[in-house]
């Protein structure tokens, strides 16, 4: 059984004040959900599994601002994050991945006339994304980001700093600025993108930021994208309403990769933000305190197929070891059999909190699981068609 074992709304908490909104400052929080501890580096690498078992957790206590329909995690505390070498959660080895990636990058590449240019991505992981805007448009890419590896070989026109970005002090001036999957790890998404407006003043240049939908998060598409070092969930009219108020005009909003994330394309300019429709704010702050409501349906159903088939002597397996893995363990608190992923710098590794070993999806021809659970319904038919060709008859299962 997981250490780290999940609670449904903790009651004795919710007394605890909450803050006022990180996007818009209004105080008429609300308690969505509350979790009293979960693996809080939960892409970080242990070699042990008595050390990925004794990984610090803290509390989730996630808060709904029905203002701008923003979701923050208000016990949130960035001092206990570390983001370094061991932090892995590189997706491009899944060929549906790599398919988006190489896909979104043709499309800033053809629609911004990335040509020659100079791209800065903020939170650029191992480079993958970098490298597919500069081979796509003979571009110069600079990186930032502290988790990258050293040891990537990565092309000539590509340099990273294994550095936060500071708009300040940064030297290098782009085109297209991109930060994916990077400020719903902020603890200040404001203050961040007004530090970054001067730098994307200064070059005329478009700013891409791509996060977690909250849409998907608490519409069932990706529901256990709730982890701790998310200090951020962001609807759509949340972060259009953000960029707002940091003196950005958005041009363009989509929901990519199956809907699961929210994507903008803004620039610095003295035009007036465009207002954002109450209606949307309300329908999403629906949708989410819905979506906390069942929660605990999702749990017990995913804890029952265990249950049953741990009674018949059958094994369980979960495919993918990333952050949406880490919390499901938490919260449905029950051990499967194994864990695989198809990421080769996880093997070998143990999961954050529950200890379990990171095995090849190959081992699962020898296991014969019942059941292999999946958090993403986005790789379903990928993993499928894996199973098959290694001979696993078995259920697959989204939860």
């Amino acid at each position: 059984m997981s250490p780290v074992a999940s609670t449904r709304r903790d009651s004795a908490a919710s007394s605890t004040p909450i803050a006022a909104c990180r996007v818009c400052g209004s105080g008429s929080g609300e308690v969505l959900l509350e979790f009293p501890a979960v693996p809080v580096n939960c892409s970080e690498l242990h070699s042990t599994s008595a050390d990925a078992r004794a990984a610090t957790t803290a509390p989730l206590r996630l808060v709904l601002c029905p203002t701008c329909g923003y979701v923050c995690n208000q016990a949130f505390d960035p001092d206990v994050l570390t983001y370094d070498a061991t932090y892995e959660n590189a997706l491009d080895f899944s060929p549906s991945f790599r398919e988006y990636l190489n896909g979104l990058a043709a499309d800033l590449i053809g629609r911004h006339d990335l040509h020659g240019r100079t791209v800065v991505e903020v939170g650029c992981g191992q480079g993958s994304f970098l490298e597919a805007l500069c081979a796509g448009g003979d571009n110069r890419g600079y990186g930032f980001d502290p988790s990258f590896r050293a040891d990537l070989d990565l092309s000539a026109s590509i340099e990273i700093f294994t550095s936060l970005f500071d708009p300040a002090t940064a030297t290098v001036r782009g085109d297209l600025y991109c930060a994916r999957h990077v400020l719903e790890h902020i603890p200040e998404p404001l203050e961040f993108l007004e530090k970054l407006r001067p730098a994307v003043v200064d070059g005329d240049a478009t700013l891409y930021i791509e996060v977690p939908a909250g849409e998907a998060v608490f519409g069932g598409e990706a529901t256990f994208d709730l982890n701790y070092p998310h200090v951020s969930y962001f609807s759509a009219p949340a972060l259009a309403g953000l960029l707002g108020r940091a003196g950005f005009v958005v041009d363009r909003v989509d929901r990519r990769f199956g809907g699961q994330y929210l994507s903008v394309e803004a620039r610095a300019t003295a035009t007036d933000a465009v207002p954002v429709p109450a209606g949307e704010i309300a329908a999403f702050a629906d949708q989410a305190r819905h979506a906390a409501a069942t929660l605990d349906r999702v749990l017990d159903g995913a804890r029952a197929r265990i249950d049953d088939a741990t009674t018949r002597g059958r094994e369980t397996a979960l495919w993918g070891a990333g952050a949406k893995a880490v919390t499901f363990m938490a919260l449905v608190d029950r051990r499967v059999d194994a864990v695989v992923d198809i990421n080769p710098r996880k093997l070998g590794s143990y999961m954050p909190g529950s200890g379990v070993a990171i095995d090849t999806p190959a081992t699962l021809a020898s296991r014969r699981p019942e059941v292999v659970f999946i958090l993403n319904p986005m790789y379903r038919d990928e993993i499928a068609e894996m199973l098959a060709a290694d001979g696993v008859d078995a259920e697959v299962v989204v939860v």
